[in-house]
């Protein structure tokens, strides 16, 4: 599977889970992609790929890709048996009743034709091929549990009708490699043993016989398949030994098996195959839905003058921070301290960060530029909460090298302590290292 259609795939999965279960935790991750520019639909798909990789999704699908092509190998080698059974079954005895031989080589395969025919053109809901039911169970037991259950539906939802085509072009292709074993198998019998050739009936007559062969003949008759004399057809009521009548009727099999068994099969999966590539390739997010819409408005780009390409020209600008100086990436910031507060340094001071707003401006700052230093002072008589490490940790993410500066000794200065955080005063902004 191509890598456009696994991503999508996995965006379609997230958009699953989180109408079930609620949103990720995916500020940063949003953060990350808004930083990107480009179109709207890659943002999207490339926030799902980092959530699948952040809580196990990517891998689940990786394991269920593997087993599924694991599975499918052992079908393929169980249909080269399947096909070498279907002609030694048919040849089992000498001389070989013909329309029996012809039956029990194109029966089975004349009648899942007819069954996934149906299947596709009235029971859409339908698989219409125990080949394929066998296939996905095989796979099934092959990844257990170590896959995510939104996965399957996920994929059912993002492929709709194109799944018929698949599930076609596999169905047809296990029944070529099972033709074309048994041709093999055929065409070595039939080169190194003797066999005679004869047809028995109890209803029809000999002349009946005569017009079914013809008309059985007369297509793989243009490929080159002779179709046998007339007088050799009536005398074959009874098996003839003659090595140019044995000739003719192996050649006249062959031709029927190859033009109405093998050809049919492969033009099918063919077929199947070309409108699954071509329709795939159309594959598009549902950005009409109102999921994928409130997202759109989540990812807006952070840089200005991005051109949205899914919106047919409309240029979008957010400018998430206008007013920091530049200074050469060396940046102090406060955290949770009031607004009294001075900072005694000549380094730029971004400022306070004890809104919401405001830490969300310097992290989409630092996500477009990471700082080279960043010195974050904070005040001990305030206690090191989940809520206010995990935003130090976010901010020591986004810069090259990062410093904590207690600016006194508080309340909880013991507490923040024996944290080990990195300790630097503003004379380490100052400092070439």
């Amino acid at each position: 599977m191509r890598e456009k259609l696994k991503s999508l795939w996995l965006t379609e999965t997230i958009h699953l889970i989180e109408s079930q279960s609620g949103r990720f935790a995916d500020q940063d991750i949003n953060r990350q992609v808004k930083a990107m520019p480009t179109s709207l639909v890659n943002r999207i798909v490339m926030r799902a790929t980092l959530l699948s990789k952040q809580n196990g999704l990517y891998l689940a699908q990786k394991v269920m890709l593997r087993s599924i092509k694991l599975s499918f190998l052992l079908l393929l080698f169980f249909s080269l048996f399947i096909g070498s059974s279907l002609t030694f079954g048919a040849l089992s005895q000498n001389p070989i009743n013909l329309y029996w031989a012809l039956f029990s080589l194109l029966g089975v395969h004349f009648i899942t034709l007819i069954i996934w025919l149906c299947s596709l053109l009235f029971f859409s809901r339908f698989g219409g091929s125990l080949l394929i039911h066998c296939w996905l169970w095989i796979a099934e037991k092959l990844y257990q549990k170590k896959t995510v259950k939104q996965l399957v539906p996920a994929f059912v939802s993002l492929f709709g009708y194109r799944i018929h085509w698949l599930l076609g072009f596999v169905l047809n292709l296990f029944w070529t490699v099972i033709l074309t074993s048994a041709l093999i198998v055929l065409l070595v019998l039939f080169s190194t043993q003797h066999y005679s050739f004869e047809w028995k009936t109890t209803l029809l007559s000999a002349d009946s016989i005569t017009q079914l062969t013809h008309y059985l003949g007369y297509l793989p008759s243009w490929f080159g398949f002779s179709i046998p004399k007339d007088e050799v057809i009536k005398l074959s009521e009874h098996a003839l030994s003659a090595g140019d009548i044995r000739s003719s009727w192996a050649i006249w099999l062959l031709g029927v098996f190859i033009f109405y068994g093998l050809i049919v099969r492969l033009f099918l999966m063919i077929f199947c195959g070309v409108i699954w590539m071509l329709s795939s390739r159309k594959l598009k997010l549902n950005l009409d839905d109102p999921d994928y819409q409130i997202l759109a408005r989540q990812l807006q780009p952070l840089v200005t003058n991005v051109e949205d390409e899914d919106k047919l020209g409309e240029i979008r600008w957010q400018l998430p921070i206008s007013q920091i100086e530049e200074g050469h990436g060396i940046y102090l910031v406060a955290v949770d301290i009031v607004d009294s507060w001075k900072p005694a340094t000549i380094v730029p001071f971004y400022g306070f960060l004890n809104t919401r707003e405001q830490r969300i401006a310097i992290l989409d700052y630092l996500q477009l530029k990471p700082a080279k230093k960043l010195l974050i002072a904070i005040d001990t008589d305030r206690a090191p909460d989940r809520g206010l490490l995990n935003f130090i940790q976010q901010l020591i993410n986004k810069s090259q090298q990062s410093r904590i500066w207690f600016i006194n000794q508080g309340k909880q200065f013991h507490n923040w302590q024996s944290l080990s955080l990195p300790l630097a005063n503003p004379n380490w902004l100052e400092q070439d290292n």
